[in-house]
């Protein structure tokens, strides 16, 4: 029987077929002629395991025929319905709904707990009650259910109890809020439930999406940042160094209403960073020769400024957060030092975004040094950044800090990291994450493979040779590179889009439409698998700003400024209603969640009128329920109400009201 099972693994579903069918007719003729009752006995048992190996073989095909198709899906909804048929046609569905499992740290029952603690707050709508509970309870590490193992039992998705405890913490922060909202609350209970998101929020911690660089695979980000954004999970804190301050740039320059016109742009529009627009392979070679002949380096910066400016115009790092309170953070390093820098509307306001992004590309020995300029306050005219200093020119941020994970964390209180990694010369360092096969883990954590230790073994041997040079007194241009072996290149979540080594020759040369079209795709579907931890970790965080914000507007703005600009909210992507949306997006009250066993089924809990909260909808994935903290009216020339100061959650000082907030007088 073993022997059958592993021939039949072994070949093609079409052959097994065949030769099944022919053993089940062989099987069938010797049982009708056996003499012996025992012999038939036999034949029957035989015939049995024949058709449990036919069974499995059709299940196989299926299997294989859903992983092709997951594999090829051409949206996320395609993806979803293929992995989650594959996991009940494999049976991990099983695991989803069992209780236990085997990562040593899972620990069910305080999630359970939490929930209880959630849904009684809940019930009564005590807004006291509620604001204790969410000041205690909301925890990305509750029971270990940030455990990345818990995500490698089945094909999309994990454990239903992480996925309650998420869906009753969001809409307890909703009925909070809600309840806190109306016009006949005391401004001090106002006041006390928005203290308590705010400490809830610093306890909580917020995400950043760090873009990594990468040259022409940096195109793939624009595919992550598309796939976050369709799914309302787009964090509102973003880097970018090299090739991805572009994607990060022109993500937290657009508003929501802007993404998707953006979003069909990009594929289509001149990115001809490095060459005129048309240039052939030989004229490409003949530009390098000639460029590095008159500067010494090898290609002309003034493409690249010209595609920056076309898309970026002459926005500032405060300008482009006035307008849609995304924090864009661009990297950069010294050209004569090994101290790092971030860019951002706290660190450099008046810096012109175009100008911080040249810099961040400006790679040693590829493009020369850059200078970086800001909009004069006063003047609003074009001048150099920090003229006075030793240093005015900057080069490639990826030097000395490819993803700014400690920058972040003091800055903005980021707790948790989503990298994106495309950098060819990193990706073969890094180890490889352990990947769903489709069978169940038998082992609590995975053990290292050879592979894995001759990488470390080769990692530590380069940074050695390097930090010998540097200790012998050698110039920082013998050793500095070193520095790029030396940094921490993944986060808490790591996404890593396809490389294909035909792309690596075409690293330094103009983008395509055809090949913007294909990266973008690339980069959904390295993320596709990702999306439900995502969203199990950034849904908390997102509810709490959007009730900060909320609760904010009620305190400083008068009833009739608030309908304006609800008013203006709802008028959002009405075109795009009825469209279908991924099963696992779809929001859920504490009334409709997913019900534990021996939960009544017509259970009547208080649970959010779905009328009374924001929506926003996307094209590709149709109307989503969670509303992003930076959907924020914007309009010309009149910044809309900040959201968020750097860490305490909200300066009140910076509020700024705009001609359409104000009320009526008279």
């Amino acid at each position: 029987m073993g022997l059958l099972i592993t021939l039949t693994d072994y070949y093609s579903p079409y052959d097994n077929r065949i030769f099944l069918a022919a053993a089940q007719f062989y099987t069938l003729g010797f049982k009708l002629v056996a003499p012996l009752k025992c012999w038939r006995a036999t034949a029957d048992s035989y015939a049995r395991h024949l058709e449990y190996l036919l069974q499995r073989n059709g299940e196989h095909a299926a299997a294989r025929l859903l992983k092709k198709e997951a594999e090829e899906a051409q949206s996320l909804i395609e993806y979803e319905q293929c992995t989650n048929t594959l996991d009940k046609l494999q049976g991990h569905d099983r695991w989803k709904d069992e209780y236990d499992s085997i990562e040593p740290g899972y620990k069910p029952h305080m999630i359970e707990a939490q929930i209880d603690n959630l849904r009684h707050a809940a019930a009564p709508r005590d807004r006291k009650e509620m604001s204790l509970v969410i000041r205690a309870t909301l925890n990305r590490e509750l029971g270990g259910m940030d455990n990345l193992r818990l995500y490698k039992h089945s094909w999309f998705g994990t454990k239903r109890l992480i996925d309650e405890y998420n869906y009753t913490a969001v809409n307890a922060i909703d009925m909070l809020v809600q309840t806190s909202v109306v016009h006949d609350v005391p401004r001090s209970d106002i006041r006390d439930s928005l203290d308590a998101l705010q400490n809830a929020l610093v306890y909580h911690g917020r995400t950043a999406l760090c873009l990594s660089g990468g040259a022409l695979l940096g195109m793939k980000h624009i595919g992550i940042a598309k796939c976050l954004w369709e799914c309302n999970l787009l964090p509102v804190i973003i880097s970018g160094t090299s090739a991805g301050s572009i994607v990060a740039a022109i993500v937290c320059s657009s508003t929501d209403e802007e993404m998707e016109q953006t979003l069909q742009r990009f594929p289509k529009s001149n990115l001809a960073v490095f060459d005129p627009v048309g240039t052939r392979w030989y004229g490409w070679c003949g530009n390098r020769l000639s460029t590095w002949w008159q500067t010494g380096r090898f290609f002309d910066p003034a493409f690249l400024r010209h595609v920056m400016k076309d898309w970026l115009k002459n926005l500032t790092f405060q300008e482009a957060y006035n307008k849609t309170h995304r924090v864009l953070n661009v990297c950069v390093s010294r050209a004569h030092s090994p101290e790092p820098r971030i860019l951002n509307y706290i660190t450099s306001p008046d810096v012109l975004i175009w100008s911080a992004v040249c810099a961040s590309c400006a790679v040693p020995a590829i493009f020369p040094e850059a200078t970086i300029y800001q909009k004069d306050p006063i003047t609003k005219k074009e001048v150099v950044w920090m003229e006075s200093a030793v240093s005015q020119t900057f080069v490639d941020g990826s030097l000395d800090h490819d993803i700014p994970m400690r920058m972040l964390k003091d800055m903005f209180n980021v707790s948790w990291f989503i990298t994106a990694q495309v950098n060819p010369h990193v990706r073969p360092f890094l180890a490889k994450e352990e990947e769903f096969c489709g069978k169940q883990p038998n082992t609590g954590e995975p053990n290292p493979g050879y592979v894995s230790i001759l990488k470390r073994f080769v990692h530590d041997a380069l940074t050695h040779g390097a930090q010998q040079l540097a200790d012998a007194g050698f110039p920082p241009s013998t050793w500095r590179w070193a520095a790029v072996l030396n940094q921490q290149y993944t986060g808490d979540l790591n996404i890593s889009p396809k490389i294909r080594w035909m792309e690596l020759a075409t690293m330094v040369a103009n983008p395509t439409p055809d090949y913007l079209l294909a990266a973008t795709r690339d980069g959904e579907r390295a993320t596709w698998p990702k999306v439900c931890r995502i969203k199990n970790t950034v849904a908390i965080e997102l509810a709490l700003q959007r009730g900060i914000r909320d609760i904010v507007e009620r305190l400083h703005f008068s009833p009739e400024a608030m309908a304006a600009r609800e008013r203006s909210r709802a008028s959002r992507g009405r075109w795009l209603r009825g469209r279908p949306q991924p099963q696992f997006l779809r929001p859920r009250s504490l009334s409709n969640d997913n019900r534990r066993e021996g939960d009544d089924d017509d259970r009547t809990s208080s649970s959010v009128d779905p009328g009374s909260l924001k929506h926003r909808r996307n094209r590709s994935l149709g109307h989503l329920e969670m509303t992003s903290v930076a959907e924020m009216t914007s309009r010309p020339h009149t910044p809309p109400l900040p959201l968020l100061s750097p860490q305490a959650g909200v300066n009140e000082s910076s509020l700024v009201m705009t001609p359409a907030d104000r009320p009526a007088s008279g």
